[in-house]
């Protein structure tokens, strides 16, 4: 009693720990993944700012030389950092009594550029001004026209270099006035006020009329697609834990019903060897006693008793020796050229004995053809030993038994077909794992087995390149049909 409640808190503590295991295992998982994701999305803000600034810096490079866009002294300054810098700074000013100009000219070989600002004196409160001056020869009309193509352009740069870093998010664009930053055009001030990213604003010209605002509606998707990697192996650390856990637990069930499976076998095995024995003694034993020498029939008769309990004692005793060489991989195969009818004639001929001391009735079909499959004798006769046994033992009184051979052009097929109790469904597949006996049902009689016979009929028929199969319902018997490979002469 105690050993079996150490044994059940034992298993019982086990899952516990294997849940919180796992428990643990997701929980840091999940914190790990969720500060990823937010690191990954400041990484994803990060270069969406690089994005713009560089499709700013490069439009308004391509909007001050048109023309000349190998000119390295102008690319070399308009590209820098400070140039940058200095822009964006600009472009950032608006402070009341500050008044900003900027003026541009370009003639010949060379190009004027002028930033000026101008503070006004006085207590006036004036809000910041700009005057833009391009040439003198462009109207206002014009420059607005100017300012247009440089915004296609600049959305134009940033759709390259998003592609650039592989970035597929869907970004917007908002415009602002430049002396005030009034958003005047691009996405509605809902969508920006609930877009996910913003940009700082950019001038993306010099005429700087209007300024540019990169705006993404939303960055997880993007972030998502970027931790990818992160995300699969995660789920496979995951899923690795939940399979390591799921087959120690499973081994450590099976190795508790093998454990009991070899109990219950020990008991069997004993109380099956115990009987021929006893049967055997107790033959003799009348031999002695009544003197049967004078009775040659009632001698004849307790010899063949003892013949039989002998001979059902050797196989037990060959069973348990084939089990050790499964184990250790050590059971040896004789194959020859092997005629499976033969072979059944011989099995079947020497199990009449038996079968007439059973009350059970063993019919045989032939072939017209013959079957030959290239097999050990001695272990294919063991298999059809198992299987004849088998029916007879738990086919109940008066079993009756239909052994059917027929050869097609790739198997020998081979039949045992009982009308015992039958065997469940749920069991087909278990019926042949080692140990594995069919549990009591009620109103059908019990027998003691060993649970190993039809495990050996199995290994023995896959050694030979066959399978076995089993089909049987409740009340109904059942029928195991073994194919083999068939033997054709070159």
């Amino acid at each position: 009693m105690t050993f079996a409640f150490v044994k059940w808190f034992s298993f019982r503590y086990s899952y516990i720990l294997v849940i919180l295991a796992i428990t643990v295992s997701i929980g840091l998982q999940f914190i790990w993944l969720n500060q990823l994701f937010y690191a990954q999305r400041k990484e994803v803000k990060k270069e969406l700012d690089w994005v713009v600034s560089s499709a700013a810096n490069k439009s308004t490079y391509a909007s001050i030389i048109p023309n000349d866009p190998q000119n390295k002294k102008f690319s070399k300054f308009f590209l820098s950092p400070g140039w940058t810098q200095l822009r964006q700074a600009y472009t950032n000013i608006h402070f009341d009594n500050i008044k900003s100009k900027f003026s541009t000219n370009c003639k010949g070989d060379t190009t004027w550029m002028t930033l000026s600002l101008e503070l006004l004196n006085g207590s006036v409160n004036t809000v910041a001004n700009r005057e833009y001056k391009v040439d003198d020869n462009i109207s206002g009309r014009l420059l607005v026209k100017i300012d247009s193509a440089d915004l296609k352009r600049m959305d134009s740069l940033v759709t390259v270099q998003k592609a650039l870093i592989s970035y597929h998010l869907e970004t917007r664009y908002a415009l602002y006035r430049n002396d005030n930053d009034q958003h005047v055009g691009g996405i509605s001030d809902p969508e920006l006020k609930n877009a996910d990213f913003k940009s700082p604003i950019y001038s993306y010209n010099l005429k700087f009329i209007h300024n540019y605002q990169l705006v993404a509606p939303s960055v997880n998707g993007q972030v998502v697609y970027n931790m990818r990697y992160y995300l699969i192996s995660s789920f496979f650390m995951v899923l690795l834990t939940f399979a390591a856990f799921y087959f120690i637990l499973r081994s450590m069930r099976n190795q508790d019903i093998y454990a009991k499976a070899r109990q219950e076998f020990t008991g069997n095995m004993t109380h099956e060897l115990k009987t021929p024995v006893a049967t055997v003694s107790v033959a003799l034993e009348s031999i002695l006693r009544y003197g049967l020498a004078n009775d040659p029939d009632r001698l004849k008769k307790y010899i063949l008793i003892s013949q039989i309990e002998l001979t059902r004692l050797n196989k037990m005793i060959e069973k348990v020796l084939n089990l050790d060489q499964m184990d250790h991989n050590e059971t040896s195969f004789r194959f020859e050229l092997y005629d499976v009818q033969q072979g059944l004639h011989q099995v079947v001929a020497a199990m009449n004995l038996q079968s007439d001391y059973k009350n059970a009735k063993i019919s045989y079909s032939l072939s017209p053809d013959p079957c030959f499959v290239n097999g050990d004798p001695t272990l294919l006769s063991n298999v059809f030993y198992n299987l004849i046994e088998n029916s007879m033992k738990y086919g109940g009184p008066s079993v009756k038994i239909i052994i059917s051979c027929t050869c097609s052009d790739k198997f020998a097929i081979i039949s045992f077909a009982d009308n015992g109790p039958g065997i469940a469904k749920i069991y087909h597949e278990r019926i042949f794992e080692r140990f594995f006996r069919v549990p009591e049902i009620e109103n059908i009689r019990q027998v003691n087995g060993t649970g190993i016979g039809l495990n050996y009929v199995k290994f023995i028929v896959e050694q030979h390149g066959g399978k076995i199969s089993l089909t049987s319902e409740l009340g109904k018997g059942s029928d195991f049909t073994i194919y083999l490979p068939v033997h054709y002469e070159a």
